[in-house]
């Protein structure tokens, strides 16, 4: 019996750990070829980038006319308005930044006082705009058609306050963020409100 060859065995061995390899690599290739355009698979649903840019438009639409009716006797109060994007792996996030008093307002003849707010109504209004963002969440959270179950919307207030120096201050930051699964089992229900409320997570600092 004619003893096996070590080059030949060798030789088989490279050939199916080269095959071993390409179909290893095939699957590799096409996803990393898929192109980088509208449409891209994302966990369990395909994300229509375009679609999601009109949905959160219409959405950031929605917060601002909250933000301005809030602020409608300050002009100058709404220093950024909403502004939203979509995060893969995450949800939908959208932030503004509002200064709740302009203390100081320039003019060519010089800094004028504009008006005297107390530190307890200053809280009283940034609690009055959480309380309508957390609605707007309710009522209109379905309007991003592009959410995947785990996925989430979130709000972020950065709440600036300039002040004179003998007067406290109210700088802070925000975070509100509603789940796809507590947005579909309990938006647009007014009487769960108040149980969404509680379920929307709320960080400040």
């Amino acid at each position: 019996m004619e003893e096996p060859n070590p080059n030949k065995i060798v030789e088989w061995g490279n050939r199916l750990t080269r095959i071993f390899i390409f179909f290893l690599w095939i699957p590799a290739f096409s996803i990393a070829a898929l192109p980088f355009g509208s449409k891209q698979d994302v966990g369990d649903a395909k994300v229509d980038y375009k679609m999601a840019q009109k949905d959160i438009f219409k959405l950031e639409m929605i917060i601002n006319e909250v933000i301005n009716s809030t602020f409608s006797s300050n002009q100058f109060a709404v220093i950024q308005p909403a502004k939203g994007f979509y995060l893969p792996g995450y949800g939908v996030n959208f932030s503004f930044l509002i200064n709740i008093h302009l203390a100081v307002i320039n003019t060519p003849f010089g800094e004028v006082r504009k008006t005297t707010e107390t530190l307890e109504l200053k809280m009283h209004r940034i609690e009055d705009l959480k309380e309508k963002l957390i609605r707007v969440l309710q009522k209109n959270g379905d309007t991003i058609r592009q959410l995947r179950k785990e996925d989430n919307i979130t709000i972020v207030a950065y709440i600036e306050d300039r002040n004179f120096p003998d007067e406290p201050n109210a700088n802070r930051t925000i975070v509100m963020t509603a789940s796809k699964k507590d947005l579909d089992e309990l938006g647009h229900k007014d009487d769960s409100f108040k149980e969404f409320k509680q379920r929307v997570k709320i960080v400040e600092y």
